[in-house]
C-alpha cells in the first residue's frame, strides 16, 4: 500500500523521471528509512541513482552517534556511500539567535545543497537532480495547524508542496507526503527495517510536538477525522494557490517596466486594476526576484496596497532586511536599500605574460582563468542563495560568515566579486576578515592563457 501510494504521488506530481539522481535526506528515522527502501526498490526499474545524506546534529549525545552508524551501515548494505555531516546545531542556534530546530533545518538543507552542487559540478545536469525529503501526511497536518495558530493566509493553509524549485534552483520533492505515519510504521515493521526512534518526538518540548501530542488529540474529541479534514483543506488550498500564483506571474510580466537584481519597477495603474489576491501575489513575486524570499506578513501586503493606491507620488513602505516599496509617480518600485559603497575594484582581462609582469600586493587582488570564467562578474554585497566554491563542493555564504563569526549586522556591508550566485573573491576587511577568501573554481593552471583580474584599488 505504501509503495503504491508513493508511486501514485510520483506520477501525479511528476516528481521523478528515469535516470535521475536523488539526493535523499536520511535521518535514520521511520519516514526517511521507509522512503529510502521504496526508492531503492524503484531504482533498477527507473535507473535511479541515490545519494543519501545524513546530518548528525550533536543534539542527542550517544543517540546521534548511534543513528549515524545505523544510516552508514544501512547505506553500505546496499552498496551506497552516505555523505555524513556532523555539526553542533545547539551552538549555531546560540550564535545566531535561533531555535535548535531552525539551526538543524539550516544545516540539513545546506548539506543537501552541497551534495546536489557536487553532482552538478561532476557533470549531472541540474534538471536531473532531485532533493527528496521524507515529510509524511501527518507532518502536513501539523504544518497547516502550526501556521493557522501563527495566523496564516490562504497560501499557508496549502502546507508543504509535493514539488517546488528551491532558492538554489534545485527541485525539492516530497514523495511521502500522501502517506500517513501509521502506514510508514507498518511498512517498516513488515519489511524488518528497524529504524531509529528519536525519543524527543514523544516529548512536548517543541511547538510541533505539542501540536501532535496535545492539540490534535484534543481536536479529535470534536472530530475523530480531523487529520483527514485538515489534509483535504490543504489540498484545496494548494490548488487555489497554484492557480493564483500562475495568474500573478502573468500579471507581473505585463506590469513590469524595469527589473534587475536590486529593483523591480511596475506600472501602478496595472497593479491597481488587478484583484487583491493576484495583486498581493505580484508584490510577493517581485520581492522574491530581488532576494526577499521570506518574512513578508499579511500586514505587509495590506500596507503595500496603501502604497499602490496612494495619491502621494513618493509614498514609501519599509520592509524587513532593508527592502522597501515606493511610488515613483505613476509607477511602483520594489527595491533593496543601497548598501555602503565599500572598497572600489578594477576588473580586467590580461594575458598570463602580462600578469606575471605586474607588481601586485598580496591580498589586494584575485585572478581566475578568464576563458573558463566567461563574463557576468559584478561587485556587490550578499544576496539570497550566494555560495562560494570550496575543495570538494561549495558552502553557503551565510554559513561561511557564521564560521568566521562575522556579526549579523555587518554581513550586508561586505563587498565581493560574484558571477550570478557564485562568490568569487571576498577581500580582507579590517576587523572582520583577516585575509581574503577565494573561490575554488576557475583556478589558473598550466593551460590558462588569459586571466580575469580583480584588483582592490581603494
Amino acid at each position: 500500500m505504501v509503495k503504491e501510494t508513493i508511486l501514485n504521488t510520483i506520477k501525479k506530481y511528476d516528481l521523478i523521471g528515469e535516470e535521475m539522481h536523488i539526493v535523499l535526506g536520511l535521518s535514520g528515522g521511520p519516514d526517511s528509512v521507509c522512503l529510502f527502501h521504496v526508492l531503492m526498490s524503484l531504482a533498477p526499474e527507473l535507473g535511479l541513482t541515490l545519494h543519501p545524506v545524513h546530518v548528525n546534529h550533536q543534539i542527542r549525545p550517544g543517540d546521534a552517534e548511534h543513528d549515524q552508524k545505523y544510516v552508514e551501515d544501512l547505506c553500505a548494505s546496499h552498496g551506497l556511500t552516505c555523505r555524513t555531516v556532523v555539526f553542533d546545531c545547539n551552538q549555531m542556534a546560540a550564535d545566531e539567535g535561533m531555535t535548535s530546530e531552525e539551526a538543524g533545518r539550516t544545516v540539513r538543507y545546506g548539506a543537501f545543497h552541497d551534495e546536489a552542487r557536487a553532482l552538478e559540478i561532476g557533470g549531472v545536469p541540474k534538471n536531473m537532480i532531485r532533493i527528496a525529503v521524507a515529510h509524511n501526511a501527518d507532518d502536513q497536518v501539523e504544518t497547516v495547524l502550526f501556521r493557522l495558530l501563527r495566523g496564516t493566509g490562504p497560501d499557508g493553509m496549502a502546507g508543504m508542496d509535493h514539488y517546488r524549485v528551491d532558492e538554489e534552483g534545485y527541485a525539492l520533492i516530497r514523495p511521502l507526503l500522501d502517506v500517513w505515519k501509521s502506514d510508514v510504521l507498518n511498512y517498516c515493521e513488515e519489511n524488518r527495517l528497524d529504524p531509529c526512534i528519536d525519543y524527543t518526538n514523544g516529548q512536548a518540548i517543541y511547538s510541533r510536538n505539542r501540536i501532535r501530542l496535545e492539540l490534535i488529540p484534543y481536536l479529535q474529541g470534536y472530530n475523530p477525522n480531523i487529520k483527514e479534514a485538515v489534509l483535504r483543506l490543504s489540498s484545496v488550498a494548494s490548488v487555489d494557490k497554484d492557480y493564483l500564483t500562475s495568474q500573478a506571474r502573468e500579471a507581473l510580466a505585463v506590469a513590469v517596466r524595469i527589473r534587475n537584481d536590486h529593483e523591480v519597477i511596475m506600472d501602478g495603474q496595472r497593479l491597481q486594476a488587478l484583484g487583491t489576491p493576484v495583486r498581493r501575489r505580484v508584490i510577493g513575486l517581485a520581492f522574491k526576484e530581488i532576494g526577499l524570499v521570506e518574512d513578508l506578513t499579511f500586514a505587509h501586503f495590506t500596507d503595500s496596497d496603501k502604497i499602490i493606491f496612494s495619491d502621494k507620488p513618493s509614498a514609501r513602505l519599509d520592509l524587513p532586511h532593508g527592502y522597501y516599496l515606493t511610488k515613483v509617480y505613476g509607477d511602483v518600485k520594489a527595491a533593496r536599500e543601497a548598501m555602503n559603497t565599500g572598497p572600489s575594484c578594477r576588473m580586467s582581462t590580461v594575458t598570463k605574460a602580462d600578469f606575471l609582469g605586474m607588481n601586485l600586493t598580496k591580498g589586494s587582488f584575485a585572478a581566475f582563468d578568464a576563458d573558463a570564467l566567461g563574463g557576468g562578474v559584478v561587485w556587490r554585497t550578499r544576496q539570497e542563495g550566494d555560495r562560494i566554491a570550496i575543495k570538494g563542493g561549495s558552502k553557503k555564504l551565510q554559513d561561511l560568515f557564521v564560521d568566521l563569526k562575522i556579526p549579523k549586522d555587518r554581513r550586508d556591508t561586505i563587498w565581493f566579486a560574484a558571477k550570478g550566485r557564485e562568490v568569487l573573491f571576498i577581500p580582507a576587511v579590517e576587523g572582520l576578515l583577516d585575509r581574503g577568501r577565494y573561490s575554488a573554481d576557475y583556478c589558473i593552471n598550466s593551460s590558462t592563457k588569459n586571466l580575469f583580474l580583480i584588483e582592490i584599488v581603494s
